[in-house]
């Protein structure tokens, strides 16, 4: 599928890089997702879970749950139901010609993906309307973070930041802004930057950071 113009990403760039470093930094770090413990993001008060799909759930235009984070997306998926969503920048977006890729990883994958017209680190009101709560009581999951992180930290969502799950069939555009990303994000830890403040961040919510 090919992809149109991001405004958003291109607009919030450089806002984000230079100006509100902070939108880059996420709450937690990990190696993926089985390092956050569903039951204490329940336990503290989140009501909805947002997830990009490539390498945060499954390999890069695959649609199964990738082998090693299986297990643990079950819990999730035991302690939310269906208060789950997948937020695409492709599948569910205008570039999905009658929703088809959507319906396609909705079969697969038994996960909602969002419907909406604008795309990460833009959208929030179609997150919204599917969760009816506020935003700060949702959390964004994503391994990129110029959309996905960006889009959660933009609007008061608690952000998890997942490492890249596999290399095998990457896009190529995506593999070599992450290579950019990752060292900017570690720079800026380093130098004291933080995430956003999160009222109902807990760090016993996550096992094992990796940043």
């Amino acid at each position: 599928m090919s992809q149109s113009f991001n405004f958003d990403a291109v607009v919030y760039f450089p806002w984000a890089r230079f100006i509100r470093k902070s939108l880059a930094i996420p709450h937690f770090s990990v190696k993926d997702i089985s390092k956050i413990y569903p039951q204490k993001l329940k336990e503290c008060g989140f009501k909805g879970l947002v997830f990009d799909k490539d390498n945060t759930l499954t390999a890069p235009y695959v649609n199964e749950i990738y082998p090693t984070i299986q297990e643990a997306f079950a819990q999730y998926q035991s302690v939310y139901g269906n208060q789950i969503i997948i937020m695409s920048n492709s599948a569910g977006t205008r570039d999905d010609k009658d929703y088809k890729d959507a319906i396609q990883i909705e079969r697969d994958l038994g996960i909602l993906v969002l419907r909406h017209n604008r795309k990460k680190p833009g959208g929030l009101d179609s997150v919204l309307n599917y969760f009816n709560c506020k935003s700060e009581e949702l959390v964004m999951f994503g391994d990129r973070i110029f959309t996905d992180i960006v889009f959660g930290n933009r609007y008061g969502m608690l952000t998890v930041h997942t490492a890249l799950l596999t290399e095998e069939g990457d896009n190529k555009a995506a593999a070599k802004v992450r290579r950019y990303e990752l060292p900017l994000i570690k720079e800026l830890i380093n130098s004291g930057k933080t995430a956003p403040n999160h009222p109902m961040y807990k760090s016993e919510i996550c096992l094992e950071r990796l940043l």
